[in-house]
């Protein structure tokens, strides 16, 4: 950000004005009339002064000087130093055993905790395997849950997942329409969504995020809208529908929600992220179609904080980071499987101390960055 100098009051000169231009200002120019030390004006058609007259004037113009010379120069505006981000490490192999990875599309770090939660564990959408696998924060494997299935505890391409303040897991599945509820162990607990949801039945379910009141945000991406329900599974609300302008979506794929309860939304036909207020009104969009700065191709999922919106911005094989005004401030990443490089990433979380995690999805692995600013 540029930094703005401006003299202040105090230090620019005033230009000085013509005869014609002093008359017309109407000022009183003082004239010395004789003993008494009275004034009257030039101009007959201002207000006469006396002595009371000129102390206010010359008081008022030790006043405004001094204050002038205190305040000195206008403040400059605070710099912000612009953020970076770098590649830390990656695990996971391709294959169906513990800590590998088939196509793994989302990931939520559980930034809250006891020892039975695990602090910056990691709960992974394994999709390809139709599971979900938790890892420690170092990585290393701790316990799965899942399997292929249409009953109770079982997946059909899982595509998403949010951690709430119970310690619960929800899991969305796209080719069961519906989402299932989990206590942290992997257990079953409940069904949401199932059924027809304001007149039509959820449909390819994908990302999914809990406000910090405990509600459930589901980007319902077949259906092009995103759905609100309490953390007993009551629909309260639908928000969008198919379209281009403010406030519709063309197949949105991942919502996350910041503490101040503003909903943001990849809305990924559009090739654009949305945010929208509390009560879920438009409150302004960014991105198009391309590959520069601030453009987006498909992206996949989105993660916010107190400063930044991050973007997984698929088609493009990069992470992208924006203020929390839209405003473009970097890309990090190309096409590529070596360190730094990415093949469609469909999922990002944020750990803590910086940390940014990334599900790199055709790459069968998990990617950690840090961010420093």
């Amino acid at each position: 950000m540029k930094k703005s100098t401006r003299p202040s009051p105090a230090n620019a000169k005033p230009s000085p004005l013509s005869q014609r231009e002093r008359v017309n200002t109407k000022m009183p120019f003082l004239l010395p009339l004789g003993e008494g030390g009275r004034f009257v004006p030039a101009d007959e058609g201002c207000l006469r002064f006396g002595i009371l007259g000129l102390f206010v004037i010359c008081y008022l113009s030790f006043v405004i000087s001094g204050a002038a010379g205190a305040m000195g120069e206008v403040p400059s505006t605070t710099e912000v130093v612009k953020p970076t981000m770098e590649y830390v490490r990656d695990f996971g192999t391709p294959g169906s055993g513990e800590r590998q990875f088939y196509y793994p599309r989302d990931l939520k770090v559980a930034v809250i905790g006891d020892l039975e939660t695990g602090l910056d564990n990691l709960y992974i959408v394994d999709t390809g395997n139709n599971r979900v696998q938790r890892l420690d924060e170092d990585g290393g494997f701790v316990y799965q849950f899942g399997g292929f299935g249409f009953g109770d505890g079982k997946f059909n391409t899982p595509d998403g997942i949010a951690v709430d303040f119970n310690f619960r897991l929800y899991v969305s599945e796209k080719d069961n329409d519906r989402i299932q509820l989990f206590d942290i162990r992997g257990n079953f607990l409940n069904y949401i969504g199932t059924g027809e949801v304001n007149f039509r039945a959820l449909l390819d379910p994908a990302g999914l995020d809990v406000d910090n009141l405990g509600y459930l945000y589901v980007a319902d991406s077949g259906n092009d809208r995103v759905l609100k329900f309490d953390d007993q599974g009551n629909f309260l609300a639908e928000l969008g529908g198919f379209g281009i302008g403010s406030g519709f979506f063309n197949r949105p794929m991942d919502v996350a929600i910041d503490r101040d309860r503003n909903i943001y939304v990849a809305d990924t036909g559009n090739h654009r992220i949305q945010k929208l207020d509390i009560e879920g009104r438009p409150v302004f969009s960014f991105g198009k179609f391309g590959s520069g700065e601030g453009e987006l191709s498909s992206p996949r999922s989105i993660a916010v904080d107190d400063k930044f919106i991050y973007v997984a911005d698929s088609g493009n094989d990069r992470i992208c980071l924006f203020t929390k005004q839209g405003k473009f401030l970097l890309a990090f990443g190309q096409r590529g499987s070596g360190n730094g490089q990415f093949n469609d990433p469909e999922g990002i979380s944020l750990g803590k101390k910086g940390r940014v995690y990334v599900a790199d999805t055709g790459n069968h692995r998990i990617v950690e960055l840090r961010i420093k600013y």
